[in-house]
């Protein structure tokens, strides 16, 4: 893995390289729009690739060798092998400041709007779909519904954010509870509360408010020592495959102590840490 955090998935890994910023290297990147943006190096790496680099030089010790001299070699290769980018070069980028594709020899300048009164296959198709309800039910043993969800000062699992002063907006996960809900639990704001779902359980503090409906809680999933993955199912949608992480039936009681899963992630994510640190400090040595 290549990143520029030992984050929670780097923790993971067999071999960690290092990655660097925006800021640090050459390159592009596509938007929804199809808008081709130049990203221009302004400090040297930290680590003293660019990540390209690093791949070629992966890449070599494999035996293939990967003689690219610069970034923009690179996208000279890929409009060589690519129709809809045939057009596309550094020197264009500089240019022009931006590139929708498809940009060709039909579309030198590159393509605003792509498709005018019909598409690539004709007039758009739409086709109506069956809803399907979901399979996940609450009883007497489950009847609380979890749903997750993101909070503004967060950036999904927060790899980036949780490393910035945002963690002062948003410093753990919380289950936020309906007031009724709680009180029929005996379970009073800042207690710990277990969750318990048909897939697995996790510890979280309490957040009494009425934002909640009775008969729902509510969790966000920035901080990876949470678990809140750790409870929801393995139910997604019949057409997308989109996990049902809004959906998951659970109980909730007041414990004293954190799951079995957290003390392990704990003690698992304690040692990855403690390896990076022992491998910083041999290379200051």
């Amino acid at each position: 893995m290549q990143d520029l955090f030992l984050n929670e998935t780097a923790m993971y890994a067999h071999v960690f390289l290092p990655g660097c910023s925006f800021l640090e290297k050459s390159g592009t990147f596509t938007n929804a729009e199809r808008r081709i943006s130049p990203v221009r190096r302004v400090m040297t790496p930290k680590n003293g690739y660019e990540d390209w680099q690093i791949t070629a030089m992966l890449s070599e010790a494999l035996g293939y060798p990967m003689p690219y001299q610069h970034a923009s070699e690179i996208m000279d290769e890929i409009a060589r092998l690519t129709p809809t980018f045939h057009g596309v070069s550094y020197q264009k980028l500089e240019e022009l400041g931006s590139i929708q594709w498809p940009c060709n020899e039909a579309h030198p300048e590159g393509t605003p709007i792509m498709h005018i009164d019909e598409f690539v296959r004709g007039k758009g198709r739409f086709m109506i779909t069956e809803y399907v309800p979901t399979s996940e039910k609450v009883n007497a043993k489950y009847p609380l519904i979890l749903t997750t969800g993101r909070i503004l000062s967060q950036y999904n699992v927060g790899a980036q954010t949780r490393r910035t002063d945002n963690v002062a907006w948003h410093p753990e996960d919380k289950v936020e509870i309906h007031p009724q809900d709680a009180e029929d639990r005996g379970i009073k704001d800042g207690d710990w509360v277990g969750i318990t779902s048909r897939a697995g359980n996790t510890v979280l503090r309490a957040n009494i408010t009425e934002r909640v409906q009775p008969g729902v809680i509510y969790t966000t999933f920035h901080h990876p020592e949470s678990g809140a993955n750790v409870i929801t199912t393995d139910n997604s949608d019949w057409a997308t495959n989109c996990p049902e992480f809004k959906v998951t039936a659970v109980e909730v009681s007041r414990v004293s102590q954190l799951s079995e899963w957290q003390r392990q992630y704990q003690e698992f994510s304690q040692d990855q840490i403690a390896l990076a640190q022992q491998q910083d400090e041999s290379h200051i040595e």
